[in-house]
């Protein structure tokens, strides 16, 4: 009870508000959980108020709006005792800590050695509200999707080198070095603190195992309603769920509702139209974004895409991805908030 009453709960978003306050813990009400996860994986939400000890507006993006993108801490986590003391007392994970509240993890976390790659608030604000309005709790999906940011051990920074780590969730992560900066399933790896029993290293992402195809995630995945009919309509079904692999950039339903709709009528009644619009979201090859270098990349259409970065985000088209690297079985899928629509 005591260390419940540590950690200020989130609190639920209501309506269309497109911005998250982070309040101050001592304002903070206590309140039921509502952030749960979706069987399609990407589907971790936030609700609109967490525990900091500043107080700072956080602005979420979503289609047609200006680009506000989370802050992000530059600061070391100090190192507070054992791994959960460590998330409790830094405040940059006072979400991450009360999900492992809520899930029922914070014994086994107190054990160990382990080393745990920790989104921070910003990383969890990143979701766009699509996803946010469709939650329901799932306990054993929750617990999965947390523990696949934990691995058996204690991994130092220098002992963080290329290759497979097997999580507590009995995923994979794959590590990669880029330019002496070291990435997780395509995420930048930032500082990392020694706790008592491991090490804590701070995740501007939240990171998600494969639990399905492409298809699983896109038709399972409260935002792309819109995404999976088109894709149903477009006789596409049966080649996203091939072996690929594929890398999808997949629009949420926001961005198909901002297109005008005789633009989408017109979509829609050419099923040769329909076909090139959506491949053109599909690229051939597993990419996340670490591998996303400036400059093209052909699509399955056999048009070219843009990708340029700029400030650690990475822009398809000139639009910003706001979720990346959700992995699949058969490929990677990044969140976007605009329809590509191909220079033909």
């Amino acid at each position: 009870m005591v260390l419940r009453a540590s950690v200020a709960r989130p609190c639920p978003l209501r309506g269309d508000a497109r911005t998250v306050t982070f309040m101050s813990a001592r304002h903070a009400p206590r309140l039921s959980r509502t952030l749960s996860v979706l069987a399609g994986g990407l589907a971790l939400a936030l609700g609109a108020c967490a525990a900091d000890a500043r107080d700072a507006t956080e602005t979420i993006p979503a289609s047609g709006d200006a680009i506000t993108m989370p802050t992000e801490t530059t600061e070391t986590p100090l190192p507070m005792g054992d791994i959960v003391a460590t998330a409790l007392t830094n405040h940059v994970f006072t979400q991450l800590a009360g999900l492992a509240i809520d899930a029922g993890l914070v014994e086994t976390l107190r054990g160990g050695p382990f080393t745990v790659f920790a989104p921070t608030d910003a990383a969890f604000a990143k979701l766009p509200l699509d996803v946010l309005h469709a939650v329901q709790d799932d306990p054993a999906t929750l617990a999965t999707v947390l523990t696949h940011h934990v691995v058996a051990g204690s991994i130092s920074p220098d002992q963080l080198v290329a290759g497979e780590l097997t999580t507590v969730a009995g995923t994979t992560l794959t590590v990669t070095v880029v330019d002496g900066t070291t990435y997780v399933e395509g995420n930048a790896v930032g500082a990392g603190v020694e706790a008592t029993n491991g090490y804590v290293y701070v995740m501007s992402e939240v990171l998600v195992p494969a639990l399905g195809d492409i298809i699983d995630v896109a038709t399972t995945l409260p935002g792309f309603a819109t995404l999976a009919d088109l894709v149903t309509r477009a006789g596409l079904v049966e080649t996203l769920q091939g072996d690929g692999p594929f890398t999808v950039f997949a629009p949420i339903d926001s961005a198909f509702d901002a297109l005008p709709s005789a633009t989408l009528n017109a979509v829609l009644a050419d099923s040769n139209l329909l076909t090139t619009v959506l491949t053109y979201h599909v690229v051939a090859g597993a990419f996340t974004t670490d591998m996303l270098e400036p400059g093209t990349l052909t699509t399955v259409a056999g048009v070219d895409l843009t990708i340029t970065k700029k400030d650690g985000v990475t822009y398809i088209d000139g639009n910003p991805i706001l979720v990346q690297n959700v992995r699949a079985t058969n490929g990677v899928i990044h969140v976007i908030g605009a329809v590509l629509v191909p220079q033909t």
